[in-house]
């Protein structure tokens, strides 16, 4: 006849309750192996928030340099912009003078 008290896991007695060997032994693996796991997701995690920093500086720098480049580019347009309206402005002159010379002729 086997003694109950052996192949019981949990145990109730006055010193409170008790496990097992086998099942504390089984608690404690399971609680380090979750402990570790946890631990691998953390520092993954982490260092996925660290590249995508990495990555969001890197952008960041980028958008800027294009922002430089766009604004330079408005400048020149403005300047070109400035340019034609001045060209457009003298072949204006030049058309009304070239009108005055024909009705002076035509005179």
């Amino acid at each position: 006849m086997t003694d109950t008290h052996h192949s019981r896991m949990i145990e109730n007695s006055d010193r409170g309750i008790t496990l097992n060997k086998a099942l504390a032994w089984t608690m404690a693996s399971g609680l380090i192996a979750a402990g570790l796991y946890v631990g691998l997701q953390v520092a993954t995690l982490s260092t996925r928030i660290d590249e995508a920093s990495r990555a969001s500086l890197a952008a960041t720098g980028e958008r800027q340099q294009i922002e430089v480049r766009v604004r330079s580019l408005e400048q020149s347009k403005a300047r070109d912009d400035e340019r034609f309206a001045h060209i457009l402005a003298m072949l204006s002159r030049i058309d009304s003078r070239l009108e005055r010379i024909e009705r002076g002729r035509g005179e």
